[in-house]
């Protein structure tokens, strides 16, 4: 069955589960129940502008749980859509986001079943994978683990900071008529990454084109050099909103100075003070500031689903091939099995070409295959986030059949991704 806008569903005498229709009564119920909640002091704000001027919002999903007896929602969560590349390849993405159940009805099991709805409405709209910025731990139990880099955190004491001025740089303000310079800057620099997030200019707007900036939206701001724009950079707050968060494509050294100044005077920051900042350790405002004497405080991470392998792996077809193409391996012909302990894949490749991608109904842990890692951890190799020796150093059961060793690293390379969001 399709499940629409406005569908509900008993759950027993008491409890059904809903997706919101965008009636003003709906939306409003579900505002309400996120102020009680979240409790973040611009969650209402927030959230009732994604309802309201979000370019995507017709394809966002509300779904809650409500109590009928007392006619309240009492837990709740949201699919919101995004698009990301990987090697040029575009392919659809949902991020579980907004989720949360009132006090008094936590650990009765709601949020594993709006889970079920939500993976339904995965398949039915081809969503490839799931990804949240969630709490530690529990998403796990919902077979999400922690693939890439999320809040990387730096500190650096004030006095390092260079107070010499640079000559010919100024920083301003963004207005529309950047766009162009920030889809080349963003382009040139995200295209280094094995996966990232696909450039939308209004989408981009509604995120960073903000005249004040906190844990959800950011500002954005133009670096000038010699009178004209070179480059661009953006500020919000981190999840908690303790310390700047800093949103950049590759920035030289002026540059790079220049914005660690910037940061000082917005902050009124003294000498004698140590500043906390967020920064993408894959940037080179990180590698800069760790140039200064930077210090890395904490890192954390996305969490990621991939519900469906084999159609995951159909999506990057076209990447596999490419990367079989490239090495040695050309012109292959093999099976190779693949497994996590719960689905077994088998890639039928030849001359080269991947023929077929099935999954294999038998026990997927009887049989040879050439790679086997337990779970969710399969997912971390698959997207590039860590190689093989890697996940068998904390799981000792991954195995790799060693004639295959090489192969496998070929056709899922280590690389290095940015996972952004435009909620």
């Amino acid at each position: 069955m399709d499940f629409l806008k406005g569908y509900s569903k008993e759950l027993d005498n008491r409890f059904s589960i809903h997706i919101a229709d965008n009636t003003e009564v709906d939306l409003n119920a579900i505002l309400d129940f996120n102020k009680q909640v979240h409790l973040e002091e611009n969650i209402e704000t927030y959230i009732h502008s994604i309802m309201q001027k979000y370019p995507r919002r017709k394809d966002i999903y509300w779904i809650y749980i409500k109590d009928n007896e007392k006619d309240k929602i009492v837990s709740s969560l949201c699919l919101s859509p995004l698009e990301w590349q990987i090697e040029s390849i575009d392919f659809p993405v949902c991020e579980m986001e907004f989720v949360g159940t009132l006090k008094e009805y936590q650990r009765k099991g709601f949020i594993r079943i709006l889970n079920e709805l939500y993976e339904a409405l995965m398949l039915q709209y081809g969503y490839i994978l799931s990804v949240i910025r969630g709490i530690p731990y529990f998403y796990r139990t919902l077979g999400y683990v922690y693939a890439s880099s999320l809040d990387e955190r730096i500190t650096v004491e004030v006095s390092k900071i260079p107070k010499k001025k640079r000559k010919n740089i100024s920083i301003r303000s963004v207005n529309s008529e950047d766009i162009s310079l920030i889809k080349s800057k963003y382009s040139e620099f995200h295209n280094k990454f094995l996966i990232f997030n696909k450039f939308d200019i209004e989408s981009f707007k509604f995120k960073y084109f903000n005249e004040e900036f906190n844990s959800e939206v950011r500002s954005t701001y133009i670096v000038n050099e010699k009178g004209f724009p070179a480059n661009y950079f953006s500020i919000g707050k981190s999840f908690d909103n303790k310390f700047y968060e800093i949103i950049c494509p590759e920035l030289n050294i002026k540059q790079a100075s220049s914005v660690l100044q910037f940061i000082k005077k917005i902050g009124n920051f003294q000498d004698n003070d140590t500043i906390t900042l967020c920064v993408s350790k894959h940037t080179s405002l990180f590698r800069y500031i760790e140039s200064i004497g930077g210090n890395l405080l904490s890192e954390y991470g996305w969490q990621v689903k991939i519900p469906n392998i084999e159609k995951f792996l159909s999506c990057i077809k076209e990447v596999i091939e490419a990367r079989l193409e490239r090495s040695k391996f050309r012109g292959l012909s093999k099976v190779i099995g693949i497994t996590n302990y719960q689905q077994r894949i088998e890639l039928v490749i030849s001359e080269g070409k991947i023929e077929e991608i099935k999954k294999l109904i038998e026990d997927p842990q009887l049989g040879n295959v050439d790679l086997s890692i337990p779970g969710g951890f399969l997912y971390m190799l698959l997207l590039g986030d860590k190689s093989f020796d890697e996940i068998n150093y904390f799981a000792k059961d991954a195995y790799v059949d060693p004639p295959s060793k090489q192969l496998i690293e070929i056709i899922f390379p280590k690389k290095p991704s940015l996972f952004e969001s435009y909620i």
